[in-house]
């Protein structure tokens, strides 16, 4: 694993295009990742932040990828973060590359003290959703402003939850 690099930049772009943007509403909810897709690697050129790129050893190619922010803009010093733009190219699905991502944030995000982490999820992310379970996340409930409604987790249209929260302290990872 690799911190992202101007010469890795394209292809690394290259994968989240060819990954996240197939999705059927990619081009809505993934907006803010579509935005910054021109010049990418600058922004994730701050402190506190960092985009992992995992490499093909016998092709020398970007196979996928996953950066670690302060989440929604936040000071880093509040320890809350967010996993984003967490892609495995197709070609390499089902060889255990989505755990070892997942892992390296974690791990990486741990180091930067991040002691909570957020994501967001579509619902067409069924088997992410199985593995983002599986390391922990939950999903993240709303307290309504009228407290006589009880707490709900954020939904989608498709009746999935839209956020998962990951603690510090939650039980081993896979």
């Amino acid at each position: 694993m690799l911190p992202l690099s101007r010469a890795l930049e394209e292809q690394t772009v290259q994968v989240i295009r060819k990954t996240l943007f197939k999705l059927p509403e990619g081009g809505a909810e993934l907006g803010a990742t579509l935005r910054k897709l021109d010049n990418f690697y600058a922004s994730y050129d701050h402190d506190g932040l960092i985009y992992l790129v995992l490499m093909d050893t016998q092709s020398e190619s970007v196979v996928g990828g996953v950066g670690i922010v302060s989440f929604a803009g936040l000071d880093p010093e509040e320890g809350i973060g967010e996993i984003r733009e967490l892609t495995v190219d197709p070609v390499h699905r089902g060889q255990g590359l989505g755990m070892k991502l997942l892992n390296a944030a974690i791990d990486t995000a741990l180091s930067f003290n991040y002691k909570r982490l957020y994501l967001e999820t579509t619902h067409d992310m069924s088997q992410a959703l199985s593995l983002f379970e599986r390391f922990g996340f939950r999903p993240v409930s709303l307290q309504q402003k009228d407290t006589s409604k009880r707490k709900e987790p954020l939904i989608r249209q498709a009746g999935r939850p839209a956020f998962y929260v990951w603690e510090a302290s939650e039980p081993e990872r896979v």
